[in-house]
């Protein structure tokens, strides 16, 4: 018998609700942030106060002007991604999920930039062509 832990969940995981007035649209799986006015942001990864305030990631598509739900821990069904499963992923410096390892020089990355992973692709259970991201988020430290 093999352990495996990550279809055991069986809530959507540490959700929360915030306002989305950054302008323009928050995609499905997008990290975001809290920012000072206690609403959603996007994350730059060259500043450290926004690194930090790493938050979550965004549950849906979360028009602006509305408020939508984010996922600090737990599951997101079916994102879209080129990643694979088993792939960790991390913000890129376009503030998106990518599957590259941060490193200077790679994909734009650059000393002090700040390294966070965000979770790994799994298989969905229901359907196993979908991906769905585990998340657990860990700002690893700067390069």
């Amino acid at each position: 018998m093999s352990f495996r832990p990550y279809n055991q969940l069986t809530a959507s995981g540490v959700q929360d609700v915030r306002a989305n007035n950054t302008g323009v649209s928050i995609d499905k799986a997008v990290p975001v942030r809290i920012n000072a006015s206690g609403e959603l942001d996007f994350i730059n990864v060259s500043t450290e106060a926004q690194a930090l305030s790493v938050s979550g990631v965004a549950a849906q598509t979360i028009l602006d002007g509305t408020a939508g739900s984010f996922l600090s821990s737990g599951k997101i069904e079916d994102v879209s991604t080129s990643a694979i499963f088993g792939d960790t992923v991390y913000i890129s410096k376009a503030g998106i999920l990518t599957n590259i390892k941060p490193a200077i020089g790679v994909s734009g990355f650059i000393a002090g930039d700040f390294v966070i992973s965000v979770g790994v692709i799994a298989k969905n259970e229901s359907n196993p062509i979908l991906k769905d991201l585990i998340i657990n988020i860990d700002v690893k430290g700067q390069l």
